[in-house]
């Protein structure tokens, strides 16, 4: 069969699953996509040569794919990658999908980051930064601590590294000092660590940003000795932690998107992960530190009166591009 047969036929399938079931909004795309990797090709060759014939197994491959959507697998899953923030990230069901509301949390910490620049080459001469914006008498290269907990895919702190290795060599070219940024992700899944570090290698093997260090741990207790949550050490953190209310998650799993409800389900309101990671970030943060948290449409006010009660300043949520609370923003107090 022909590129042009076989993608009307599963235009066909996949758009009777959606009146069915709501699976599939975008039939037409989402055929696209699968065509275009297991043909290893692009949308515009699908156009072009839409009268190429498949071979045998590439048009079982594509029926077996197809079939997958129509039971509501996500296409991510089926093609094994998603692109995020401009960066192609693999994927499995052992993580969530990347979002693109997430990219608010990238661009904030990016912010963040660049401030801080800013305030070390405005810094008097002859004095090192501690990244909390004060000065300290001169101890070497300057140093800025991140975390990104519950990690999944790696996709925010990878993200992150990969702007400020393209930044350092373009928008930063004009700072004279610039931070060495040591980055620390952790997840409580192996799995999910398994494929951010096959992620970090993708995107950042031989760069000259370092790659973060993993770690296997319930949120940010992964310090010495094991369990223990180090004080006073970072000056981001930031997280999209499970947020969604239990019964919420699990309505949102019964159309077979097979994402995995570790990373989903927040407990019974939806904070019980994030008023734990609140508890254990104002310990972590240095004076002055920033914790950026997703919080969704779900648990923003509450997330606000937790970090309030935390002891936090300058709590602020901002919106994504639909208009919802998406990410909350909060400084640990100077001493």
């Amino acid at each position: 069969m022909t590129i042009r047969e076989v993608r009307k036929e599963a235009v066909r399938l996949l758009s009777s699953a959606a009146l069915s079931k709501q699976v599939s909004p975008t039939p037409a795309l989402d055929a696209e996509c699968i065509l275009c990797n297991i043909l290893h090709t692009s949308r515009s060759f699908l156009l072009a040569h839409d009268e190429q014939n498949l071979s045998h197994s590439q048009h079982k491959a594509f029926c077996k794919a197809v079939e997958k959507r129509r039971m509501g697998l996500p296409v991510a899953y089926i093609v094994g990658h998603k692109e995020f923030f401009g960066f192609d990230f693999c994927v499995s069901p052992a993580v969530l999908i990347p979002k693109p509301d997430t990219e608010l949390l990238v661009e904030l910490a990016l912010d963040e980051i660049e401030k801080r620049t800013v305030e070390l080459n405005e810094s008097a001469n002859g004095s090192a930064w501690n990244c909390t914006g004060t000065k300290q008498a001169h101890c070497g290269e300057p140093q800025l601590y991140i975390v990104d907990v519950c990690t999944g895919s790696g996709c925010v702190i990878l993200s992150i590294l990969k702007t400020l290795e393209q930044k350092y060599g373009d928008a930063y070219a004009g700072f004279q000092k610039k931070p060495r940024i040591i980055s620390r992700a952790s997840d409580i899944s192996a799995a999910a660590l398994s494929l951010a570090r096959k992620n970090a290698a993708r995107l950042l093997d031989g760069s000259a940003i370092e790659k973060p260090r993993f770690f296997c741990a319930d949120l940010l207790a992964f310090g010495s000795p094991p369990g223990r949550v180090s004080e006073n050490r970072y000056e981001i953190i930031v997280s999209n932690p499970p947020y969604v209310p239990s019964a919420a998650a699990a309505e949102l799993l019964r159309d077979g998107r097979n994402e995995p409800l570790l990373a989903l389900d927040g407990g019974k309101d939806g904070t019980d992960i994030i008023r734990r990671l609140i508890t254990q970030s104002y310990r972590a943060l240095k004076a002055g530190g920033v914790l950026l948290l997703e919080t969704g449409e779900y648990n923003a006010a509450d997330t606000r009166q937790a970090l309030t009660k935390a002891g936090f300043s300058d709590i602020i949520t901002f919106e994504d591009l639909s208009g919802l609370p998406r990410v909350t923003r909060a400084r640990k107090q100077y001493e």
